[in-house]
């Protein structure tokens, strides 16, 4: 093998990698709409523990996103009713607001996308 082709595989393989590490940094980053809408009480990484989360514990739970065995059991539509018809039509706090009129279908699956990405372990689409 010459070196030339040897340069051009191990380049070729640094590509793979190095587009493999940005990709899933980039689906695990929280979207914008996420840090503006969410992380106030289920904070930057998901894990229920925002600014507001410490004010709200007095009245409401606030998930925690990183909780696989809670997360994981929620399909993809409950969670989507959550985040655009608030909490009180899931049977859950009327303090988690809906975000219908405000979030895009787009939008919405991007940080659905996020708040899978955090669970621990990790969600395993069924």
């Amino acid at each position: 093998m010459t070196r030339r082709n040897v340069r051009a595989i191990v380049s070729t393989g640094l590509a793979v990698i190095c587009l493999g590490v940005w990709t899933s940094a980039w689906a695990a980053a929280p979207s914008e709409k996420y840090k503006t809408l969410c992380a106030s009480c289920h904070g930057d990484s998901g894990n229920g523990q925002g600014p507001a989360a410490e004010a709200l514990k007095a009245v409401a739970k606030v998930r925690d996103f990183t909780d696989g065995k809670y997360m994981n059991a929620r399909t993809d539509a409950q969670l989507t009713k959550v985040i655009k018809e608030g909490g009180m039509t899931s049977g859950f706090s009327p303090l988690m607001a809906a975000f219908g009129s405000q979030l895009s279908d787009k939008e919405i699956k991007e940080i659905l996308g996020f708040i899978r990405s955090v669970a621990v372990p990790k969600y395993q689409k069924k």
